[in-house]
């Protein structure tokens, strides 16, 4: 038999919660690729390209901070503001829209409670004969979830 240890409510989100999850994406990756590529905007007088590390490790050597300046800075700040605005869409869509809860209940084995068990009209084919009581549609022992209707 089921009892109520057997239900489960898990959060789903809304349309809206997805589409402001699927908008921030970009900004989180924006701000990943700020962080982890070499900054390459400073070039020497013949045209070389002067490294000058990345956001999360600026340049060791006093000259190379020395050329590059506050730039690691900057992109250090751009990446986390980035970061922060990924959040904050995500955030702003979950608390908008929010997430409504599904409800599941494990579905039992039936073959072995046929005498305890009364069965629903649900339960019923077009015939009016149990369902899965002839076969073994349940590969898995009754385990799968199902979805409830009623929304409890």
């Amino acid at each position: 038999m089921l009892d109520d240890s057997d239900v489960r409510s898990r959060p789903v989100p809304n349309l809206g919660t997805k589409v402001a999850i699927l908008a921030a994406i970009p900004f989180l990756a924006y701000g990943i690729y700020l962080l982890l590529t070499p900054i390459t905007e400073i070039q020497t007088s013949s045209g070389a390209i002067f490294e000058c590390g990345s956001a999360l490790q600026p340049p060791a050597d006093k000259f190379q901070a020395g050329v590059c300046g506050p730039i690691n800075t900057q992109y250090l700040y751009g990446a986390l503001a980035s970061i922060v605005a990924a959040v904050g869409i995500a955030g702003v869509g979950a608390m908008l829209f929010g997430f409504t809860h599904q409800v599941e209940r494990a579905r039992g084995d039936r073959h072995g409670y046929a005498d305890d068990y009364e069965y629903s009209d649900r339960d019923r084919d077009e015939r009016g004969s149990v369902r899965g009581t002839d076969r073994d549609d349940h590969s898995d022992g009754g385990a799968r979830r199902r979805l409830l209707d009623d929304g409890r």
